[in-house]
């Protein structure tokens, strides 16, 4: 087929098998699945598919790429019939190449006679089509060099490849399932346990008690039914009577005890572990959580964190336990008897060969199921705090499909693992029956034919095989535990590990009290390698200046406050406050001096006094009320039923964006800072009260060096100076009046087109 022509396949049906979900990475619909199993020729294998948000030609559209060992293609789906848009064969592949714009990448395929685009796809996809490409590098021609495969293997840095094996991590799990190292992480758990030795020692101790004690009731077994029944000893049987009494009562006081002391244990390393992870995320810097989606973080903190309770509470002892409890009970049984121990032990070798096989079988199943888990999790956070665009645009059913989708994947992929474990544990039930009844009949054969073995050891025997088997059991089933807690521990382990790009000095430069002179020194910085958003940047802000930072979208305004506010650090140049460099300076320090109002205001879930207090938690009633003054909030807060005890809601909910904007400028005039920062402080408020807030601004930049970020460009002309930024660099700096008289100055132009603007507002209202 020519490259690029659509051609319009229909879906054919064909027996087919179902494809391996292993061979999918992102988003790819059940009705994508279908039709790709429509456009697979009789005999050939899909080897890696995903789907992306743009189609080959670069316009917005779900669009699904896949690789064959005979083919590489992408498709749509058009009213349930695929649509094939791009086809290349493999054998005509030389190798990759990926170009990375601004907000989205290009995949080409270069040949010996040319580069095909085959598709397009946003930024957040990458680590999707990398899998891919290296899914078909072992199958391209020998043109393809390891410098060429490197390149498309880690050319982006948030493409993250195991430091091991070198293979892309999945997102969905965070880590690399095949080097999860689980010696590492059972060291770093019981380092975790250290401090709490002596419960563990205790709860040890006191399995280690019931274990040898439930053993002697065989024993007793056989006394009973060999030597008291027979003699009719009334004395020995009222002894054994009480010692049987003795062990039920033992077992069940030390069980109850050892109960609670597991759970306290588990919720306490639980609980130190959370609050490190928890505490461990606030040092990190914001390009973490540019990297990591919420429900991301969310799972770390809260699931994951669930799932090690489990394991170290119970099932590494349990484990012990169980292995402790074969090895006591095979010594005991072959003191008794060896033949019968022998027969025993047959089929432990293939209960161990199969839970072996089982266990490398279904850690694949538990990524499944945990990758679909984490689609719909995702889904969840970020569709709920969108609720009111939703809403608002009629998509309430579009959603409730898209959740239902991804939770019947979910169900889907939980129900086949239940289903292989019900194949698999009914199977190890069979073969351990199989000892059972071999014991029971070549021990009866034994019993009835007086070769030494009696009905006391048979029945005891008998007792200490059901013991033996259970153990083993458990241990065969112990795969799934033992899976979701190093899978688990292995993904807290990586974000405790984690180190923050932002990191401050061991001994920190205190900022000089005063003051508040600002400067930038040849200043670069980009959110992304080799892709600058600010270059070589250089001004000097006097202390008390007021500074108007102004340009076009993207031009690096708000990069500009993130890099003063240290929220990211300079790839070049240097950040000085009152001749100090930022980066000597503790974090604390920093930002106590520098007070912020965001261009989006964000109000937490408490009172509208405890929101303004936030950055002083000690400030008095009279201290909020003056500053919720000055920033014209107090006059509609004393509206509300409750006042300043009225709650804001979460996100602020419960009050207008304007009144959020408000709140949040009070919350920054409480805390008094040297360096206020304005980030579009008045871009969620109406006119009326962006002219308040403008007279309170007045009195607040008083002594006080201020950067302030407006659309409107008429709210800066009390500004000192004016910073224009256009293509990262600065363009001109100077007073909004002589910046104005420029004929041919970016402001001026700036202006022109906002007046313009304006005039066509005015007149279409």
């Amino acid at each position: 087929m020519p490259v690029g022509k659509k051609k319009s396949i229909k879906a054919e049906k064909k027996s087919f098998s179902v494809i391996d979900d292993d061979r999918f990475t992102g988003p790819f619909s059940a009705e994508a699945r279908e039709a790709l199993t429509s456009l697979l020729s009789p005999g050939e294998k899909l080897i890696m598919a995903t789907g992306s948000d743009l189609t080959s030609d670069g316009s917005f559209g779900d669009s699904c790429f896949a690789v064959t060992r005979q083919r590489v293609f992408s498709f749509t789906v058009e009213n349930a019939v695929p649509v094939r848009l791009v086809e290349v064969a493999v054998n005509d592949i030389v190798s990759f190449n990926r170009r990375d714009f601004h907000g989205f990448c290009r995949l080409e395929i270069i040949t010996s006679d040319r580069a095909v685009i085959v598709a397009h796809f946003a930024r957040n996809y990458i680590e999707h089509f990398v899998r891919v490409i290296d899914a078909i590098n072992p199958f391209l021609t020998d043109g393809v060099t390891r410098e060429e495969k490197q390149k498309h293997k880690g050319g982006d840095r948030k493409a993250k490849l195991c430091p091991t094996c070198q293979k892309p991590i999945p997102r969905w799990l965070g880590v690399c399932p095949d080097c999860i190292n689980r010696q590492r992480i059972i060291a770093r758990l019981l380092e975790r346990a250290r401090p709490y030795l002596f419960p563990m020692v205790a709860g040890f101790g006191f399995m280690l008690f019931i274990t040898i004690i439930d053993m002697a009731q065989p024993v007793l077994t056989k006394i009973m039914l060999d030597t008291v029944i027979p003699n009719r000893d009334f004395n020995l049987f009222a002894w054994i009577v009480l010692a049987i009494v003795g062990i039920h009562l033992g077992t069940a006081a030390f069980s109850g005890v050892r109960s609670y002391l597991m759970a306290w244990l588990g919720e306490k390393i639980t609980h130190d572990l959370r609050s490190d992870m928890y505490r461990h995320l606030q040092r990190l810097s914001i390009d973490f959580y540019d990297q990591h989606e919420t429900g991301w973080i969310m799972d770390r903190v809260s699931a994951d964190t669930s799932n090690l309770q489990d394991f170290l509470a119970e099932g590494f002892q349990d484990m012990i336990r169980d292995v402790m409890s074969i090895v006591i009970i095979v010594t005991i049984m072959l003191t008794m008897n060896w033949q019968l121990s022998l027969i025993t032990l047959i089929p432990a070798p293939f209960v161990f060969i199969l839970t072996m096989r089982f266990m490398k079988r279904i850690r694949r199943q538990f990524h499944r199921v945990w990758r679909k888990r984490s689609r719909m999790t995702a889904l969840l956070s970020d569709v709920i705090p969108g609720t009111r665009v939703v809403k608002a645009f009629a998509q309430e059913h579009r959603e409730i499909d898209r959740f239902v989708g991804r939770s019947q994947d979910y169900m889907k992929s939980s129900v086949e693992n239940a289903r292989n474990f019900a194949t698999f544990h009914p199977v190890i039930d069979f073969i351990t029956s199989i000892g059972f009844i071999m014991v029971w009949g070549v021990g009866g054969y034994l019993v009835i034919s007086d070769k030494g073995v009696t009905v006391g050891t048979l029945i005891a025997f008998i007792s200490y095989l059901w013991r033996f088997y259970g153990p083993l059991n458990n241990l065969s089933r112990f795969s799934r535990r033992v899976e979701r807690a190093f899978t688990s521990a292995q993904r807290v382990f990586d974000v405790l590990d984690t180190p923050s790009r932002v990191e401050e000095q061991s001994s920190p430069v205190p900022l000089k009290p005063g003051g508040g002179s600002i400067t930038f020194n040849n200043v670069t910085f980009g959110y992304e390698p080799a892709q600058p958003v600010l270059e070589d940047v250089s001004f000097h802000v006097e202390a008390g200046e007021m500074i108007g930072l102004v340009g076009p979208s993207g031009a690096g305004k708000s990069t500009t406050i993130n890099l003063l506010c240290r929220f990211y650090d300079v790839e070049k140049g240097s950040i000085e406050i009152d001749g100090t460099d930022i980066r000597s300076v503790s974090l604390s320090d920093l930002h106590q001096a520098i007070g912020v109002v965001l261009q989006e205001p964000f109000l937490f879930h408490g009172t509208i006094a405890q929101n303004i207090a936030y950055g002083k938690p000690d400030a008095t009633l009279p201290e909020i009320i003056r500053a919720a003054k000055a920033a014209n909030a107090h006059d509609f807060i004393m509206k509300l039923p409750e006042g300043y005890d009225a709650m804001a809601g979460e996100r602020g909910q419960h009050l207008s964006g304007g009144e959020r904007q408000r709140i949040s400028i009070a919350r920054a005039i409480l805390k008094d800072p040297k360096i206020l920062v304005l980030d579009e402080a008045t871009s969620s408020v109406d006119t009326e009260t962006e002219s308040a807030i403008q007279k309170a601004v007045e009195r607040l930049v008083q002594g006080r060096t201020t950067f302030a970020i407006a659309h409107r460009f008429s709210t800066l002309r009390n500004a000192d100076r004016l910073v224009v930024l256009e293509h990262g660099r600065i363009a001109e700096i100077g007073t909004h009046a002589e910046l104005l008289a420029k004929e041919n100055g970016v402001f001026r132009r700036l202006c022109n087109i906002q007046t313009q603007n304006n005039q066509i507002i005015a007149v279409g209202g």
